[in-house]
């Protein structure tokens, strides 16, 4: 039997060996694996210590919740094992002769066992009642309340940045209208204190089940030997009343500023208005004063065993109170008598609040207006731009341009360009706008039999060069370039020293690099040209101990044994630069169009990042409505409810080895300036921006389209105006090729802001609501110390200034284009119209759409025909900007 035993213990031992091995080792290797490597790529960045930061903030965060939680059970559950050391009521001499009773009556072979404080044990057993041993037990206290304290602190683990951003947030310098409190302490302070409330209520209420069950069994006991709990115990169970009340007090003192972000007045405005001042609020304080009733008649019963009527007035006076504020008649009733009859001089000072704030949350305080006096019958040479004006007209659509880069400037099948983006150079000595492309790799495009391990890992590793062209083009000349082909040539002076892009917007491929294969760098005039990555950036992956690692991490055996790794050799990995930066800073919104700029060295990514809110009180949300009826709120194409936005960080990516740095672009935003004092170093300020990129620096687009949404309704500052909304604004739409589309800001280059001076602006049609004839026109600039300024051109309310859509009708009536059109489908040729332009010509409102020709064959290149111009509702089409001009001049 001994040997079976002995058997069967050694298998079940080896047993669990190989359970450990096949199944906890791997587990645990691949978790340390993915650990590692996430370090060795931050410490690759530069943010080792970021990283760090970033993991052991959440642990310090959950481990203080968690000891303070632990301190409290584990005070509390001592506390209670001290009270249940029960001694009997009455005087010492009682209690000795009680002793001396208990000891006749024991049996001969029995003992009473008691302690130096007198508690009274078990005879039988020698140990006290087993309510002692819930409670009274030190390791059981401290198991317990190890387990409750993670259980409550848990949800702090989630929360634990919204605990460091208040803790380092800077005062805001605004106070909101009604309590008269930073607009910090919302930002930062609302969902802490929710959460630190909700915590407290659980903890306690846990607390108090816990302590009222184990002292309720142990009177149970006790009564059953004529003993009573000693008064501490009713004394610690009002603590724990008293402490739940107050708590719960809280609760509804935040409840008050939680009044600020009220909807019940939308659509006429948002916030609180007149019935939730002087209902609501006052209801509030009516609860917080029937609490304080209760908790007081709760406690005064608990110790003095009177005042019932007491407590069942004040659960009926908390009852009534809460029932009122859920009671929707009351308020309706008062909207309905007292609000609705004088409805604007009784909500005219909370749609005041409303206005101001919603300006102050979009940064639209500082707007500009300009009212502006449309020139209708101005002669010929007032009508004419000058040469700079007709060079920085963008005649290219950039939806429309892809296609033209892609056909002729992409050259190999394994080159891409993912977008093209909107700049301005200096050209020859002229400031003037261009579109820029990168042309990145595409490992996908491959023909399949050499889309092999090899070639995917070391070959294909980079996108190689950019191309530059002017925004604007005299008709049917062919296609000017200031950048172009592989290398890059230019026959304007661009310069590029480093070509190749290993880091962009396509989801490219890890790969190792340099090797000793060598990576293919771009199609040569002998052949192809092989090229080897030189930058200290990228993961070192030589030692065997981290190629072991890697191949785990990838589960790629071949990464082990390859022999293409060389000393120098690292492994460049999370290469999108959007997407790297969603890991790296998740609490940053970015912008969807993050554009290169070409530097006489190398190229570089700049990405636009916003701080976002939805707890700006009195506020106005965008993006509510959305799922529901988006024509019922302000949108945004950022995907978010938010209520407060700036554009706080910009962020610098070399398209070379991935650099990445961010750097404080609005200081006076008190969200990016918490996160730039809670991770020293990562956010550098504006003054060290690179000096060759800062004048590619422009104002982001979504942020204008968000900014001039909101200020379409909010330009109404005045609020018998704002109440009226006589005046609303709206995007104009135009319809194009069977869709309606919305025209939303574009980039021009122009002097709208400063006649002397050409600036690279945002430039925004904005129509009346419902209307299509112009109301404004919106700008703002991206050049220098113009940058962010926002200025609107106001037109007459009663004069007619022709819209986007008119002019759209205007040129389908044209007989002369309608004819052309005709003439141009007959030899099977596709007709794209391009985006209708909106620019001003010496102050006189002008229109430009591009014509582009597609052949019916399969290589389709858009080619520039014609342009279309319009002024005062003349319309004229020419091969050239300037013959357009010259045409509407000839039909005054």
């Amino acid at each position: 039997m001994g040997k079976k035993t002995h058997a069967r213990r050694f298998w079940l031992l080896g047993l669990g060996v190989l359970l450990v091995l096949l199944v906890l080792v791997p587990a645990l290797a691949a978790f340390y694996a993915d650990t590692l490597v996430e370090f060795w790529w931050y410490q690759s960045l530069g943010l080792g210590f970021y990283f760090w930061q970033r993991l052991l903030y959440s642990y310090l965060i959950f481990g203080s919740a968690t000891a303070l939680f632990f301190a409290f059970f584990y005070y509390n559950f001592i506390t209670a094992s001290r009270l249940l050391r029960v001694r009997p009521l009455g005087s010492t001499k009682f209690v000795l002769r009680l002793r001396r009773k208990f000891k006749r009556a024991a049996p001969r072979n029995a003992l009473v066992i008691t302690d130096q404080a007198g508690a009274l044990r078990d005879p039988r057993k020698g140990r006290r009642s087993w309510g002692w041993l819930i409670i009274g037990s030190r390791r059981f206290s401290v198991l317990a309340s190890l387990i409750l304290a993670l259980f409550v602190a848990y949800p702090l683990y989630h929360h634990w940045e919204s605990a460091l951003l208040f803790l380092f947030a800077p005062p805001a310098g605004i106070a909101d209208p009604v309590y008269g409190l930073d607009i910090s302490l919302y930002l930062f302070g609302l969902p802490l204190f929710r959460t630190i409330v909700y915590e407290f209520l659980l903890a306690l209420g846990i607390l108090l089940i816990i302590l009222s069950v184990v002292y309720y069994l142990q009177l149970r006991t006790l009564t059953k030997r004529h003993l009573f709990l000693p008064p501490g115990v009713r004394r610690h169970l009002s603590v724990i009343m008293m402490l739940i009340f107050l708590v719960a007090i809280l609760e509804l003192l935040i409840q008050r500023y939680l009044l600020l972000y009220r909807d019940s007045n939308t659509p006429l405005f948002f916030g609180p208005g007149y019935t939730d001042m002087t209902v609501v609020l006052p209801l509030i304080w009516a609860s917080v004063m029937a609490l304080i009733m209760l908790g007081t008649a709760v406690v005064f019963y608990i110790n003095q065993r009177s005042g019932r009527l007491l407590v069942l007035i004040s659960v009926l006076f908390f009852v009534a109170t809460i029932g009122l504020r859920q009671w929707d008649e009351l308020a309706q009733t008062v909207q309905d008598f007292v609000v609705e009859p004088d409805e604007l001089a009784r909500q005219e000072p909370y749609i005041r609040n409303n206005i101001d704030a919603t300006l102050n949350a979009f940064d639209l305080t500082e707007v500009e207006t300009r009212p502006y006096v449309a020139v209708v019958d101005a002669g010929p040479s007032n009508t004419e731009p000058g040469e700079l004006e007709l060079r920085n007209i963008p005649v290219w659509d950039r939806d429309m341009l892809i296609d033209v880069y892609r056909e002729l400037q992409e050259l190999r099948t394994y080159y891409r360009f993912p977008q093209v983006n909107s700049d301005r150079y200096t050209i020859a000595g002229e400031y003037q706008q261009v579109f820029v492309a990168a042309r990145e790799l595409d490992f996908d495009r491959l023909p399949p039999d050499s889309r092999n391990w090899v070639n995917r890992w070391f070959k294909y590793t980079h996108g190689y060069g950019a191309v530059m062209s002017p925004a604007a083009q005299v008709g049917e000349d062919t296609k000017k370039w200031f950048l172009k082909d592989i290398p890059p040539q230019s026959d304007v002076g661009v310069t590029l020293e480093q070509s190749a892009i290993y880091f962009g917007m396509q989801d490219l491929y890890d790969v190792i690099a340099p090797n000793a294969l060598r990576e293919i760098s771009y199609p040569g005039k002998d052949g192809v040209v092989l090229d080897d990555y030189s930058s200290e950036r990228g993961i070192p992956i030589y030692n065997w101990f981290r190629r072991a690692i890697f191949a785990l991490y990838y589960r790629d055996y071949k990464l082990f044994f390859t022999q293409a790794i060389i000393p120098e050799s690292k492994i460049l990995i999370r290469r999108n630069v959007p997407s790297t930066i969603e890991v790296v800073t998740p609490f940053l919104e970015l912008d969807s169009d993050p554009y290169l700029v070409i530097t006489p060295k190398r190229l570089f990514w700049i990405v636009d990042a916003y701080t976002l809110s939805d707890l700006y009180p009195y506020a106005e949300p965008v993006n509510r409505g959305l799922g529901t009826d988006p024509d019922s709120s302000m949108v945004s194409p950022i995907d978010k409810e938010f209520n407060y936005i700036r554009n706080s960080v910009k962020i610098v990516v070399d398209a070379y080895n991935g650099d990445m740095t961010y750097y404080l672009a609005d200081p006076n935003d008190p969200i990016a300036r918490a996160y730039q004092r809670m991770y020293p170093g990562l956010i550098k300020e504006m003054d060290a921006f690179p000096a060759a990129l800062r004048a590619h620096i422009r104002y982001p687009r979504d942020l204008f389209v968000t900014q001039m949404q909101v200020y379409a309704k909010y330009h109404q500052t005045d609020p018998g105006a704002f109440y009226g909304q006589e005046d609303r604004w709206m995007f104009p739409s135009v319809s194009r090729e069977g869709q309606v589309q919305t025209l939303l800001p574009y980039y021009v280059t122009l002097n709208l802001i400063d006649p002397a001076r050409f600036e690279h602006l945002l430039l925004a049609p904005m129509n009346p609501e419902g209307r299509e004839n112009m109301r404004a026109i919106g700008l703002v600039s991206s050049d220098g110390d113009n940058y962010g300024r926002i200025m609107v051109y106001s037109f007459p309310t009663g004069a007619l200034i022709h819209g986007p859509s008119q002019i759209d009708a205007l040129i389908d009536q044209d007989s002369d284009i309608a004819e052309q059109f005709t003439l141009w489908g007959r030899g099977g040729a596709e007709i794209h119209r391009g985006k209708l332009i909106l620019i001003m010509v010496n102050g006189v409102i002008t229109y430009v759409q591009p014509v582009y020709l597609k052949s019916a064959g399969n290589v389709a290149i858009p080619q520039l025909k014609r342009v279309i111009v319009s002024q005062n509702g003349k319309v004229a089409m020419e091969p050239s900007l300037e013959a357009a001009f010259a045409a509407l001049s000839r039909k005054e």
